[in-house]
């Protein structure tokens, strides 16, 4: 069996769920610059939910990277790191450990986090191919995944993490990590703003964007709390 890639908190139940504002607006631009992070511990990749309880996962030989798990830890999108990459997905089975793979997945190769059904249909922000920057947007409609609007170049190499809310998306890019927002679901994203210098991976903001996690050289999982 092969766990979710030295994410030890990979299905880790953070505080989160009792900070979520019920009011559905986009986060602010607030920087984490000087925030002493807390690290959580190793990691190459990893995906957090609202709560849950730490448990390994089989999805396969293929070495799954990056993770992106729904806030409400019932689904999970993944990509098997081979020639090309390909985008997969898990559904959560009838117990709360038993997860079944090939489950319907969008066009492209790498997926990130996608908003909570709490606030409407789910979305998801997809690269659809690793060597491009194009990001294409897609909307859960009765259990297929159809796109929302045009494609947009985002810079990272991998696609960018959504909010719950789906108002917000943070990516890493070579020189920080990136925040953009949008006002209502039927828009795309402003210009993004510089959050945290420097070299980071796979960020994921959590609790109305007071929290920042990240993976930091070398492979420490950190959170960045305001």
């Amino acid at each position: 069996m092969r766990g979710l890639a030295l994410a030890a908190v990979l299905l880790g139940g953070c505080d989160v769920v009792l900070g979520i504002d019920a009011s559905v607006k986009p986060c602010g631009n607030d920087s984490f610059a000087s925030v002493k992070p807390a690290a959580i511990g190793t990691a190459d990749t990893f995906s957090l939910s609202w709560d849950g309880t730490p448990a390994p996962i089989d999805l396969g030989v293929y070495v799954p990277i990056p993770i992106a798990l729904t806030p409400e830890a019932d689904a999970m999108f993944y990509s098997a790191m081979i020639e090309p990459p390909v985008l997969q997905a898990a559904v959560r089975g009838g117990s709360t450990t038993t997860w079944n793979v090939d489950a319907i997945v969008p066009t492209g190769t790498f997926a990130g986090t996608p908003s909570a059904a709490d606030f409407g249909p789910r979305r998801v922000l997809v690269r659809l191919r690793a060597d491009q920057a194009s990001v294409q947007e897609y909307e859960d409609v009765a259990g297929s995944w159809q796109p929302v609007g045009d494609a947009h170049d985002v810079d990272g190499a991998f696609a960018p993490n959504l909010t719950p809310s789906g108002l917000d998306m943070v990516y890493a890019a070579s020189d920080a990590v990136y925040v953009a927002h949008r006002a209502s679901m039927s828009q795309w994203f402003g210009d993004p703003v510089a959050i945290l210098p420097g070299a980071h991976a796979s960020p994921q903001l959590l609790d109305q964007c007071r929290e920042l996690y990240v993976v930091d050289p070398p492979q420490v999982l950190d959170r960045y709390a305001r």
